[in-house]
């Protein structure tokens, strides 16, 4: 018998997704005032001096609202702060992305916005939660609507135009390399966020903070107090605690997790099992990476990093990378994974699903490995980048990820980073990977893999999850309550 097919993707509880929009919506009413526009105008001023001409209405972006004020002599200044109701940690995810744009800046040649100051909620006038004072860069387009498919109506998601000439693909994908291999060349001793101290040194001294993680507490209620707090030493911690979240967000999310029983017992022994692999640094001792001279495993890498990120001028040269806000000192061979963003949209949201999606992205690839090769050898000749990225000291990086896509390595990070699209990547192509054939392609013959604990406590799980599809609830749980249950599936 085939395996029965499997979900891409995940719902997100749709409770909970309403009263994050209603949330949204009620903040954003609050802002269209014209003290607080006045307030706007002044704080960005008051960092930015100059004789200020134009106040543009502002623009809601996917995690923040951003204020545009225009000045006499042409140029701009922006102010951007964390739309309230969507970003959960709005004073830290400020302090990680500015300490981040700072270090780009002064370590790279990728162009980011200068950062004029960062505020918390407490020193902006007009009440609405901390911000940033930064310029604005001109430019004509995202390099994303310069790629998207001219099919696409307006206000859909891209998807990378498949009449694409060769000339115009390469011309981008070009720039793309370039702050690809800058970015990974950035090296530091732990996984984290980068911050800056009292004395102005940026270094790893936040809690990596990831889109995951604010996706958990939007979309399935899951408790702040389950998420990671503190700075990881290796790769295998960090793993874990991956793991450990794609079981929290399945635990703490009350609707739509589940389909019925068979799906909350097949979603269930994924994470435990994944956990299983994470704790026995199963999943980090798939990728071989070189350690010469007890070179740093962890580099520099932005969940975020997308052409629609990247600001393109009229003759289509990148001039500005944005949005660096989940931005971390990661394990090495996340950088080592191919891009997902070549064709600007992921494999779960893929018409036709992952088969489909791996099968346009595939010649994609092996352009853009092309121009990663000829930027490697451009950028080392002119030492941009140190030998650590070079094959004197291992594979190159083009070579890293074209092993990565021939190896399928890629879909283990791919399945660590993102809750919501776990079960698709894991049921299709990691199971078999790791545990063997699997004839029903479910949990039925991987439950003997479970500990005698986690046995136990997989039906009242599963009789938990359908109670809370039929009663479609949203009930907030107390510190107890969320104590108590994370202990009966954290065996």
């Amino acid at each position: 018998m085939p395996p029965k097919p499997r979900y891409a993707l995940m719902d997100r509880d749709d409770l909970a997704w309403e009263k994050s929009d209603e949330a949204v919506e009620e903040w954003e009413r609050s802002l269209n005032k014209a003290e607080i526009y006045r307030a706007v105008g002044d704080l960005i001023k008051k960092h930015r001096p100059g004789e200020a001409v134009e106040l543009h209405s502002p623009i809601r972006g996917g995690y923040n609202v951003f204020y545009r004020l225009e000045y006499k002599d042409g140029s701009s200044a922006a102010m951007r702060i964390p739309s309230k109701g969507i970003v959960m940690f709005p004073e830290e995810k400020i302090r990680y992305e500015v300490a981040t744009m700072r270090y780009v800046a002064a370590n790279t040649t990728i162009p980011v916005p200068k950062v004029y100051y960062c505020g918390t909620a407490a020193e902006n006038p007009a009440k609405s939660g901390p911000f940033i004072i930064m310029d604005y860069i001109e430019h004509e387009r995202t390099m994303s609507e310069a790629l998207n498919d001219p099919a696409i109506e307006p206000g859909k998601s891209h998807a990378l135009d498949p009449n694409v000439s060769e000339q115009k693909l390469e011309f981008f994908y070009k720039q793309m390399a370039n702050i690809v291999l800058q970015l990974s060349n950035l090296t530091f001793p732990r996984i984290g966020s980068l911050d800056e101290d009292k004395e102005g040194h940026i270094s790893v001294i936040g809690r990596p903070l990831i889109q995951n993680m604010n996706s958990m507490l939007e979309f399935s209620s899951v408790s702040p107090t389950l998420l990671p707090s503190r700075l990881y030493q290796t790769s295998k911690e960090w793993y874990s605690a991956l793991a450990d979240m794609h079981l929290a967000q399945l635990t703490f999310q009350q609707n739509d997790a589940v389909e019925d029983e068979d799906d909350a017992r097949d979603r269930y022994v994924a994470r435990q099992l994944f956990r299983q692999l994470a704790s026995d640094g199963r999943l980090e001792s798939e990728f071989e990476v070189d350690n010469h001279d007890n070179e740093p495993l962890f580099r520099l890498y932005s969940e975020d990093l997308r052409p629609t990120n990247v600001l393109i001028d009229k003759d289509d040269c990148v001039v500005g990378v944005i949005d660096w806000e989940f931005a971390y000192a990661a394990p090495v061979q996340f950088s080592y994974d191919p891009p997902w963003w070549l064709l600007l949209k992921g494999p779960e949201f893929w018409s036709g699903g992952y088969k489909a999606w791996m099968a346009a992205y595939e010649p994609r690839l092996k352009t853009f490995l092309r121009l990663l090769e000829s930027e490697e050898k451009s950028m080392l000749a002119s030492g941009m980048i140190n030998l650590s990225t070079s094959s004197s000291q291992g594979l190159s990086l083009s070579q890293r990820m074209r092993k990565s896509w021939e190896s399928q390595t890629w879909m283990i990070n791919y399945a660590a980073r993102n809750s919501w699209a776990f079960d698709g990547i894991y049921w299709r192509y990691l199971d078999t990977r790791f545990w063997g054939p699997n004839e029903e392609g479910d949990y039925r013959a991987r439950v003997g893999l479970l500990t005698p604990e986690q046995k136990e406590a997989m039906e009242p799980f599963v009789k938990m999850k359908i109670e809370e599809s039929k009663e479609r609830t949203l009930v907030e749980r107390d510190d107890d309550y969320t104590a108590t249950q994370w202990a009966k599936v954290l065996v």
